[in-house]
Formats: structure tokens, sequence, C-alpha cells
């Protein structure tokens, strides 16, 4: 004969079998007196752990922080950047007065006879703003 084991009486003791597995183990119970007695000490186990009572509180996550001193440092170091960037662009104006204008440039022919080659030599002329001409580059 085969005897029940732990895991079939623990189930049976705590009433999760369904009918047919629960008819087996109490046909089998009715002609084995050793799994009887287990099943005996399997159910005085089970009411003297069920009668344990344990209090569980939440604990609380611990509250966030922030990192004070890598932000604190952070904003100085942007700080002295965005001073720096001002200060290099107020001076940037104080020492070149002078803007450099812009130049039209138009191309006049060397010679009016084309060579072999299919392009003109030039030369490039300025353009002063009324459209005269100007002195020439060299």
């Amino acid at each position: 004969m085969t005897h029940l084991d732990d895991d079939t009486l623990l189930r049976s003791a705590l009433e999760t079998l369904d009918e047919g597995d629960n008819a087996r183990v109490r046909e089998h119970m009715a002609v084995c007196v050793q799994c009887s007695e287990r099943m005996e000490r399997v159910r005085e186990e089970v009411g003297r752990l069920s009668g344990i009572r344990v209090e569980v509180g939440e604990v609380a996550p611990p509250p966030l922080r922030r990192p004070r001193r890598v932000v604190s440092a952070l904003a100085r170091a942007a700080a002295i950047l965005a001073v720096g960037f001002l200060a290099g662009y107020a001076t940037a104006d104080l020492t070149s007065p002078e803007r450099p204008t812009a130049v039209q440039q138009r191309l006049v022919p060397a010679s009016p006879a084309a060579p072999r080659t299919g392009y003109f030599p030039c030369r490039a002329v300025d353009v002063g703003p009324a459209g005269g001409v100007g002195t020439g580059l060299r």
C-alpha cells in the first residue's frame, strides 16, 4: 500500500483539494492507520500556526533627497559661464569699433578678344555705393 504524501495531507488539512482528490484521501485514511496519525499531526500544526498573529506595519520609503552639493556646484558653474559669455560679448564690440562693410564687385574682362580656352581673363573692380567704379584690386 502506498501512503499519502505530505503535500496531499497538508492540502487536505487546509481544505484546498478538489472533490475527487478529497474522496480518495478519505477512503485511504479509512483503511490506513499510519496516514490517519500523520493527518492528525498535520491538523494540529495547521491549527497551531493559524493561531499565530503577526502585525506588520507599512514601512514608509525614505524621503527623496536631492544632492544639494552637486546641484549648487552646477548652478555656480552655469552662472560663471553666463557671466563670462556676456563679458566677452560686451568687450568684443569695444575692441573692434570698425565693422567690416560688404563690398560688391563686378568682373571686367581684361581684353576684348576671347582666347582659345574660352575663358576671359578678368580683374575684379570694386563698385561703390552709388554704382561708380572704384579702385581695382591689385
